[in-house]
């Protein structure tokens, strides 16, 4: 998830070429545009199922689908956000907006791993709780 969430970062590195490409032209090329779909798709793939996963572990289970319903609510209120930081990149720049996107998901990430030991500690027995299909 951490690792993800640091690729997810690094797509926006690839704005930020894009825009600082297009400062000096008045272009960019396509590339950066597929280098940053690229990355930020495998971000995903890499956080959201552990996300997921987590969620589901570490919640109680009365609480369990409650707690789903918070993340993909906080999934909606993060693209409120994205909207609202496409608003100020008129002010500020792309540059700047990209930039500042990519760091604190390159912080985020690492703060992850900090947290990993103690998140996995609290999930502790709770595969052994968990029923076979088969």
């Amino acid at each position: 998830m951490a690792v993800g969430t640091m690729i997810m970062g690094l797509g926006f590195l690839f704005m930020t070429a894009a825009s600082a490409q297009f400062e000096a032209n008045g272009e960019s090329a396509m590339y950066w545009l597929v280098f940053a779909y690229l990355f930020h798709t495998i971000g995903e793939l890499c956080a959201s199922p552990v996300s997921l996963s987590f969620i589901t572990k570490l919640a109680p289970v009365k609480y369990g689908s409650i707690m789903m319903g918070i993340y993909f609510a906080m999934t909606g209120f993060g693209n409120k956000l994205a909207g609202l930081l496409g608003e100020s990149a008129a002010e500020l720049g792309e540059f700047v907006i990209f930039t500042g996107i990519a760091v604190f998901c390159v912080i985020f990430g690492l703060l992850i791993l900090t947290l990993l030991k103690k998140l996995k500690a609290m999930t502790h027995g709770a595969e052994d709780n968990e029923v076979e299909l088969s």
